[in-house]
């Protein structure tokens, strides 16, 4: 009988958001009856408590930081180097950006066979100082460089790849994500007014609900959203807002939303462990991100046949066609994101059609199957 390859995921955070979604997949995917499933991150949360329930073992390395910090960076790639030496693992696979630099540069050193990292989206080449843009640039220059599979979410990515870090072509993977479109579905008329009553509390078939799922952070820039919510909500009163998700501007928001006067329209509900059921209640899904890789959040939406208003970046306009099955904005501009909503609100049809282009696309080139195919294929052998 052939060996199992040990594979190794390195996560940071134990959130459950886009990234660490991808990594789930990925390890659930896999036949365990071929691979020795093993994932590494920060600390206990619901990302090592899913991976456990289907069988992924967790080690974890306090060290990791998502905030720059010398002396614990240095310990963080310590205990890496000293984990992937003590495993030895067939493949290493990394994620985002600074924890893919240490775990690259770690699993280099413990002379692992394959490393594999998947870029999530750049952050640095829009970093308005100079020294940490330079530090960033230079280290994912020297990761590129033990990198023997890099894999990039869209053209974009891979442009910055190719031509400011140095990464050769044939390194280079062009793989978007995918989607359990099985799991991501619209439901039924009938059940999904059961999910809009059970879900949000809502029984009045005419008010439309617009979501956003998401970290509350600065890069899926949930103020925005906020801002956009509070301009509608003004001029509408058969709309309601929903943030799902959680994170450091938790009370910044709530504060405004409260301030407004609209907090029994604007609600934000925390993290939530059924989100496939509440996609399936929305009527619109928004994602105002300053930069992204391909979020899992509009796939899954679109899956869901939810019409998906985003921000114009990379990455979400690779998914998003205005004015097909869904609408863009510029970035940071809620006054544009308010009138694109407006319109979608006011218009029935057009969301009906938006919902369909939008789970007709995801069937045809986003399938989480399809994508399995091919992670396997670089695990195999590298190609």
């Amino acid at each position: 009988m052939t060996a199992r390859k040990k594979i190794v995921h390195l996560q940071l955070l134990p959130l459950m958001s886009g990234v660490q979604k991808v990594s789930l997949d990925e390890l659930a995917h896999l036949d365990p009856a071929r691979y020795d499933r093993v994932a590494v991150c920060k600390c206990e949360g619901e990302f090592t408590e899913q991976l456990r329930k289907i069988g992924v073992r967790v080690h974890l390395i306090p060290e990791l930081e998502r905030a720059i910090s010398p002396k614990r960076d240095v310990q963080a790639y310590v205990a890496l180097r000293d984990f992937f030496r003590a495993e030895r693992p067939n493949i290493v696979h990394t994620h985002s950006s600074k924890t893919g630099i240490l775990g690259r540069l770690a699993a280099s050193a413990a002379r692992v066979p394959i490393i594999v990292h998947t870029v999530h989206g750049y952050a640095f080449p829009a970093e308005s100082r100079w020294a940490i843009k330079t530090i960033f640039t230079f280290l994912e220059k020297r990761a590129g460089r033990v990198t023997d599979r890099m894999i990039v979410l869209n053209d974009a990515d891979a442009a910055i790849a190719r031509d400011l870090l140095g990464v050769p072509e044939r390194r280079l993977a062009l793989l978007p994500n995918g989607v359990d479109v099985d799991t991501y579905a619209p439901a039924t008329p009938e059940r999904r007014q059961a999910l809009r009553q059970s879900a949000f509390g809502i029984d009045a078939p005419d008010r439309v609900i617009v979501g956003m799922v998401g970290r509350l952070w600065l890069q899926k820039n949930p103020q925005c959203f906020v801002r956009a919510a509070i301009r509608v909500t003004a001029q509408r009163r058969n709309v309601s807002f929903f943030m799902v998700g959680d994170g450091e501007f938790r009370a910044e928001l709530v504060a405004a939303i409260e301030a407004s006067g609209h907090a029994d329209s604007i609600r934000i509900l925390g993290w939530r462990s059924d989100v496939p059921d509440l996609l399936k209640a929305l009527d619109v899904m928004v994602l105002p991100s300053r930069w992204e890789g391909m979020p899992l959040a509009i796939l899954e939406a679109m899956s869901s046949a939810v019409p998906v208003v985003a921000s114009d970046i990379p990455g979400n306009h690779h998914l998003v066609e205005d004015g097909s099955d869904g609408r863009l904005f510029p970035v940071d501009d809620d006054e544009a994101l308010a009138a694109a909503l407006i319109d979608l609100v006011d218009d029935d049809a057009k969301r009906s059609r938006f919902s369909a282009q939008a789970r007709s696309k995801i069937l045809a080139s986003y399938t989480l199957s399809a994508r399995m195919e091919k992670i396997t294929a670089i695990y195999e052998d590298g190609r």
